[in-house]
């Protein structure tokens, strides 16, 4: 090569070396005219003091917007350009390559023409001439970008309100920002070159420390935010969350952690906050592939020159594609080969730029995507020559893809999303109203997929979701669509309905196709699905009313049971529209002191006496006067507002029995019911009594908790837990409703209750069902064998009495002796001490 980088040729005469000595000027500016930068040459005199540059490349002026000829140096050599603070090190770099013979490495600021600074980089390889000069042949490249982009990072790190750590890949820490060094208590000078395990206690020095999650015990990197105890200079440890990422840069394997003192936390899980630092090194050449293209006369396509970074994109050398040029034009797919000869032809009849992007096969076999942009310039023998630069964007376009596709899909099933749906509904209705035809949106809730995730976790959850989402689209037809909404929720549109018995027909396939057993990771799973359906244009002409029809269809079908169909009536919505109405009126009572308690004595039934009482909620609404519970408590436990209630009932009890006491009133328990809501949430509930009692200085024995025997079944290992808490806190706890569940004998002896509650179903008719009869007996004696008292709720007449004290229970509840009274009522006839009046127990046969 020359010094102007041209490739050599033999001497010629003077009368040619002009015309040559153009063309290779010419080439070598439509080269460097697609550079981020310029080339140069420089001199040092034989001397050793004077230096000065004979040649720069035009293409300084895009870079630094002065002319190649207003580029003047000062009295020691240095480009005017040159920022002042950098001169003296750029000097001293000049003169240790030109003593040492080798690369000058060339970094530094410059000031432009506009007064703006520019970080340029590049090398240049020096050549001593026979006369003792020294000659430099260099390339700078703008690297400002990826200089303020480190800028930016040091930034950030120095500003970072969580520590960041560095660690060398042998276990050394690298560096630290300011954060890490208020956590820790030590400087970045301390740290520097410490052992990462110095932040850490003794017990977690360990060997594996910086190894992978995945394969090792004690590993801390990958797999997310973790738990460890942290060491300060000061000996004293803290809570410390890490997130440990292992990287790699130019080769060498570091370790970024991200540290943060959780100590006023602990109690609590925090969202982990994922963060991920990409260190890209400057490059002292261009990234990608530098050419010069030649459309010939004769129509050919030829590269003059390509440069060594077409190894890294295409797989293929200069030298092949300067022999082949038609290499190039093969890795182009057939159908963009003809775009890519049309913008060609345009570029060189109208000597624009050519602006190109392609996707071509790439060294690794995986398709790349190239974006070059290239420059014509017209010769004097008619070619057109382009010379450009092409970079693989591939990572870029990869991402475009992938958020034009989450735009309108969902990731895991790959089904269409809820903004894709409404935009093919639109389509699917204009085709609907042309052809007179029905269509069908149906929200699809998969049954018990809440269960799975709980038991085998979310990742066979998915799976399962998954198989599901393959059993529903395999039953749709081309034209109907499907989309996943969100957890487990399905929205599907059927097309072409010609009736509503067709609709029916299409909604029942739907639905039998989801009830199914899938199998995930090696077990077999049952899988159904709730459906509800609105027809167009019957139930509503645009997507979200139907989709909300479809919703409240879909409600109610969820409450009939598993694998359930609703199709959407006015009085779907009627209902929907009176829950919500309740719901709302029911959390405005609970804020504004709506509820009530009312109190129905429990009697003994050997002495007739008042032995405690169970607190009713009621409700009082302005609007809608008094409010059954039949009609607001399922409304409660569906929405959440039971727990509120149950609250309330707790304080407000225990208040009133103490008030009670305090006048000189009989003491005696009060039982609140509780739902089996607050014993999935035992520690709310377990607070709410602990509160209650020390607010109104209530004795723990004049509380008692009821639980429905199904709520006790549900889940009974965590109702067991929790009523041993209860029972160590010293409040009794019984069953109530008890015959309406499925109790599990040898589940019910371990509960550590006190009752047992006959539910009034089976009292009220005693006398007259012998298979009621016979369910009461047994429950009294298999009560009895368990040593727990009975109480029989619902007694409403003598005959109920006579029959539930010939079998020995021990406590009544009923109408017969008093109906739920308000405190005032209450307070009344325990003021009064009334009884029961109980002559001897009747004699009859226990089955009758």
């Amino acid at each position: 090569m020359t010094a102007q980088g041209l490739p050599g040729r033999e001497p010629c005469a003077p009368a040619e070396a002009l015309p040559r000595l153009a063309e290779a000027e010419a080439r070598l500016d439509g080269l460097t005219a697609n550079l981020p930068g310029f080339a140069f040459q420089r001199v040092l005199g034989a001397d050793g003091a004077a230096i000065h540059y004979p040649w720069i490349s035009s293409s300084i002026r895009a870079v630094l917007g002065f002319a190649p000829e207003a580029m003047g140096v000062n009295s020691q050599g240095c480009l005017h350009a040159i920022h002042w603070a950098d001169r003296d090190a750029h000097l001293a770099e000049i003169r240790r390559s030109a003593a040492a013979q080798d690369t000058c490495r060339e970094e530094f600021r410059a000031i432009t023409a506009h007064g703006e600074v520019r970080w340029l980089k590049g090398a240049a390889e020096p050549r001593r001439q026979d006369d003792g000069s020294v000659v430099w042949d260099g390339v700078m490249v703008d690297v400002t970008d990826g200089r303020r982009a480190e800028l930016r990072l040091e930034m950030l790190m120095d500003h970072a309100g969580d520590s960041l750590i560095v660690v060398e890949s042998d276990g050394t820490i690298d560096s630290v920002n300011a954060a890490a060094e208020a956590l820790f208590g030590w400087s970045m000078a301390e740290l520097a070159g410490q052992p990462f395990a110095t932040l850490l206690p003794p017990d977690l020095h360990l060997d594996d420390l910086l190894e992978s999650a995945e394969v090792s015990a004690g590993g801390i990197v990958g797999g997310g935010a973790r738990e460890l105890m942290g060491l300060r200079k000061d000996g004293s440890t803290f809570p410390l969350e890490l997130s440990t990422t292992e990287v790699r840069l130019e080769g060498q394997r570091l370790f970024v952690g991200i540290g943060r003192d959780i100590t006023e936390r602990k109690l609590t899980e925090a969202a982990l906050r994922e963060s991920e630092e990409r260190l890209r090194a400057i490059a002292a050449n261009v990234p990608g592939m530098v050419f010069q293209r030649v459309l010939r006369t004769d129509g050919s396509l030829v590269f003059s020159y390509v440069s060594e970074g077409c190894r890294a994109i295409l797989g293929l050398g200069p030298e092949q594609l300067m022999d082949n040029p038609q290499l190039f034009l093969s890795l182009i797919p057939e159908d963009e080969r003809q775009s890519f000869y049309a913008g060609l032809g345009r570029s060189a009849r109208t000597m624009e730029p050519f602006d190109e992007e392609m996707a071509v096969p790439g060294a690794d076999g995986r398709r790349r995507w190239l974006r070059g942009q290239s420059r014509p310039m017209l010769r004097s023998g008619g070619d057109v020559v382009w010379d450009g630069v092409m970079l693989d964007v591939t990572d870029r376009k990869q991402a475009e893809q992938r958020l034009s596709f989450l735009a309108y899909f969902d990731p895991l099933t790959r089904l269409p999303n809820r903004t894709a749906f409404l935009e093919r509904f639109a389509a699917a209705r204009e085709a609907a109203a042309r052809d007179q035809a029905m269509l069908a949106v149906v929200s699809i809730g998969l049954d018990r997929l809440g269960i799975i995730n709980a038991t085998m976790g979310h990742g066979i959850g998915d799976q399962v979701l998954m198989a599901a989402s393959d059993l529903l689209r395999a039953a749709l037809s081309a034209n109907d669509v499907i989309a996943r909404t969100s957890g487990d929720r399905f929205l599907v549109l059927i097309t072409g309905l010609g009736s509503k018995r067709e609709a029916m027909e299409a909604l029942e396939r739907l639905r039998s196709s989801a009830h199914a057993t899938v199998a995930a990771a090696g077990q077999d799973f049952d899988v159904s699905a709730a459906m509800g359906a609105a027809l167009y244009p019957r139930d509503g002409d645009d997507p979200e009313t139907l989709i909300k029809n479809a919703d409240a269809a879909l409600q109610l079908a969820k409450a009939q049971g598993p694998a359930s169909l609703q199709l959407f009536t006015k009085e779907i919505s009627a209902r929907a529209a009176k829950t919500l109405s309740l719901q709302t009126r029911l959390r405005r009572a609970i804020e504004h002191g709506e509820l009530t308690a009312h109190y129905q004595p429990q009697v003994d039934l050997l002495g007739g006496d008042i032995v405690g009482m169970e607190a009713l909620v009621r409700w009082n609404s302005p609007d809608l006067g008094m409010v059954s519970p039949a009609d607001f408590i399922p409304v409660a436990e569906e929405s959440g507002l039971i727990d509120g209630i149950c609250e309330f009932m707790l304080w407000e009890c225990t208040r009133q029995n103490k008030q009670w006491q305090d006048e000189g009133l009989p003491a005696i328990p009060v039982a609140v019911n509780v739902s089996g809501r607050q014993f999935q949430y035992a520690r709310r509930l377990l607070s709410a009594c602990e509160r209650a009692l020390v607010d109104n200085r209530l004795d723990s024995r004049w509380l008692e908790v009821e639980l429905t025997e199904s709520s006790a079944m549900r889940d009974a290992d965590n109702a067991i837990a929790v009523v041993n808490q209860l029972k160590d806190m010293g409040i009794a706890c019984s069953i109530d409703d008890f015959g309406t569940g499925y109790s599990s004998l040898s589940v019910l002896k371990r509960f550590p209750i006190s009752k047992l509650k006959i539910d009034r179903s089976f009292v009220l008719d005693v006398t007259t069902d012998p298979n009621d009869a016979a369910i009461v007996d047994a429950i009294i004696a298999m009560a009895k064998a368990l040593r727990l008292k009975v109480v029989a709720e619902g007694v409403e007449h003598q005959e109920h009495l006579d029959f539930l004290r010939n079998l020995g229970c021990d406590q009544m509840q009923g109408y017969f002796f008093s109906r739920p009274l308000p405190a005032d009522g209450l307070r009344a006839l325990l003021a009064e001490g009334r009884r029961l009046n109980l002559g001897p127990p009747p004699r009859q046969a226990a089955s009758a």
